[in-house]
Formats: structure tokens, C-alpha cells, sequence
């Protein structure tokens, strides 16, 4: 049997008209995800390995163009992106809440300006990128 690449193509559309509501449906209808996700980690390592060995990522980045990825994010992406940030916008001020009491931290106790440049990171950059690592450390267990 040969696939009519063109009937293909329609039914792919039509169902794209339904897909949001079938996705959200399927969401709802969901349970335990979050523990089934971690009970998976071994395998999930393990394929991410297998995909690295392969090259799988290089493989299908070299499939597409610069053009096609300026296409796709200038277009839908950058259409999607503000709304995706107004809905997230209270988890993200959660999740930064303690970096920016780390960062209010580091920068009270940080010593003047000089005017040496390398003395500068030293003493004001290097603590804050240090510090800054060592919560998301600690915030990731």
C-alpha cells in the first residue's frame, strides 16, 4: 500500500485544528507523571547517552538552516513567547526570589570600586558568579 503523502498532509492539518484541546484533555487525564518521570531516570540516561554516541543532536541540527530557524522563531516562536511569560510570571519570580536575596547578599558585602580593572572581578565579580553557583547548587540538592 503507498501513502498518499498529499492525504497525509490534509489529515495532519485537520487533526492540528483539535490538537490543543486532545493535548489538554490528555494532561488532565494524567497521573503520576512526575513520579513515573523519576522512577525512569536510569533509562532516561541512558538514552540521552545512546542519542550523545549517536550524534542524534548534530544529525538533526544538520537537517535544518539558519533560515529555517530565524523563519520559525521570528514567526510562531516570537508570537508564543510573550504569552508563555505573562503565564509564568509568578513561577519565575518564585523560582529567582532566592537568587536575588543571594545577589542582595553578596553585593552588601562586596569592598569600593578600584580603579584596576582586574582587582574589580576579583573582589566584585568572581564572588557573585561564585556564590550565585553555589545556590543554584544547594537550591538543586
Amino acid at each position: 500500500m503507498a501513502i498518499n503523502l498529499e492525504q497525509a498532509k490534509k489529515r495532519y492539518k485537520a487533526g492540528a485544528a483539535s490538537a490543543g484541546a486532545n493535548y489538554a484533555d490528555g494532561v488532565r487525564n494524567t497521573t503520576g507523571v512526575i513520579a513515573k518521570a523519576i522512577a525512569a531516570e536510569e533509562l532516561y540516561a541512558a538514552r540521552m547517552q545512546e542519542s550523545i554516541a549517536n550524534r542524534s543532536r548534530a544529525k538533526g541540527l544538520a537537517k535544518v538552516s539558519d533560515a529555517d530557524w530565524q523563519r520559525q522563531s521570528s514567526g510562531p516562536g516570537a508570537q508564543r513567547i510573550g504569552q508563555g511569560m505573562i503565564a509564568a510570571a509568578d513561577k519565575q519570580s518564585s523560582n529567582y526570589a532566592p537568587y536575588a536575596a543571594e545577589t542582595d547578599s553578596i553585593v552588601g558585602s562586596m569592598p569600593a570600586r578600584t580603579s584596576d580593572p582586574a582587582t574589580n572581578v576579583s573582589n566584585r565579580v568572581t564572588p557573585l558568579a561564585v556564590g550565585l553557583r553555589a545556590k543554584k547548587k544547594q537550591l538543586m540538592g
